[in-house]
Order: C-alpha cells, then structure tokens, then sequence
C-alpha cells in the first residue's frame, strides 16, 4: 500500500468522526459540567473516541509497515524495503522484539501471526522505541511527525484507557492532563474530551483529531 493511501484513510474516518462530535456538541445546550452527559452520552462518546483511537492506530501501524516493506510517499518518491522485511508478519514480529525492554539485536527474524501481540501502534513512546531500531529508510521522517503530535495522541490514548479501563489510576492519569486545558470537574473519562484547548478554543477531542490530521501529512510527505 502507498502512504498515500493510508493517509487518505485517515483523513477519511477521522473526518466523519469529527463530524459527529461537532454535531454532538452543537445539540447540547452546552457542555461545561459533569451533569450535561446523559449515560446514553457516554456510551455514544465512548464508542466514538474508540474509532478515533482505531483509526490513528491503523495509520501508524501502516505507517511502520509499509515503508519496512517498500512503498511509495504522498511526493512519490521510492522507500526501499529493508532486506529482512519479507512479509507484514516478519515486520509485525520485529517490531515486537524491538519494542521489548530488554530488547537486544537482532530484531528480525520469525514473523508474528498473532495481531493481538503487536505493540500499540498509536502509542508514540512505541514509535519513538521502535522506529530507530527497524530503521525504515523515512524512520527520521517518520520520527520527526509522530513526536510533532505527542500531546494530542498521548491525551486521547489517556482517555480511551480511562474508558476502556476504568478504575483510579486511569482516572488520575487522566487528572493529570488538566493543566493542559480549560477543565470542569469530570464524572466519567469521556467528559475530558470536552475540556478547552486554550490555543484553539476547541474541544480537546477535536483539537487532537486535527492534529492527527497534520500529523498524518507530514509522515508521508517526506
């Protein structure tokens, strides 16, 4: 697959989930406490922040793959597959050893069958551990994007696993997002997508989904 094509993909779905979560906000008669989100809400929220989450995650992971494979950026231009990088699996299993604490080279070597094994491909402490460690020949430029959107991908993972996870802990690390934004008190993880970006003046949630898209761009363009 072309980054090109991914890219697209993206833009796609993260356009359409945008647009939900505008027309979500606008039938509101606001959105500035706890008590403004019905359970039906949360459930909408939840399921929606999830696809948000998928969709980065998918990009990313095709991201990795792709250019370890050969493929082709937004400008056209050639990536050279990596000389171990025979199939998905084989990458898929060197980006798990890669991504291992105690992780030592040689990476490559058995491919991975099991998708469930990967590495979370939207975490970008991932990225910044594997990439250098492949080493895809656009691994700088790859590197340079990804850590351009640390903020916005960091907090949406934060709150789709306060979500997905709910106990304390998650819930404090979504507390500890809250210096970053214009907050009101939450009552359920997906309340803080609806904190206040200060710069933008827009919704966490839909700040960091733009920002995935620019994100997006500049991986494939170079």
């Amino acid at each position: 697959m072309a980054l090109q094509d991914a890219f697209d993909r993206l833009t796609f779905n993260l356009d359409w989930q945008a647009t939900f979560l505008r027309d979500f906000s606008s039938n509101k008669k606001g959105i500035g406490s706890a008590s403004d989100f019905t359970l039906q809400d949360e459930c909408f929220i939840e399921g929606l922040l999830s696809r948000v989450w998928q969709s980065w995650c998918k990009f990313c992971r095709s991201c990795v793959i792709e250019s370890c494979m050969g493929t082709v950026n937004g400008q056209g231009k050639a990536i050279a597959a990596l000389p171990h990088a025979f199939t998905e699996q084989h990458v898929s299993g060197a980006a798990i050893r890669a991504n291992r604490k105690s992780a030592k080279p040689p990476y490559w070597g058995s491919p991975n069958a099991l998708l469930r094994a990967e590495p979370t491909w939207g975490d970008v402490d991932v990225l910044a551990n594997v990439l250098p460690k492949l080493k895809p020949t656009n691994s700088i430029e790859l590197l340079s994007a990804f850590s351009s959107g640390y903020q916005s991908a960091k907090a949406l993972q934060v709150i789709r696993n306060g979500a997905a996870h709910e106990h304390s802990q998650s819930f404090g690390e979504i507390q500890k997002l809250r210096s970053r934004y214009v907050v009101f008190p939450i009552g359920h993880p997906t309340h803080a997508m609806f904190w206040i970006d200060p710069s933008s003046k827009d919704f966490l949630a839909l700040k960091a989904i733009d920002e995935l898209r620019e994100v997006g761009s500049a991986a494939i363009s170079k």
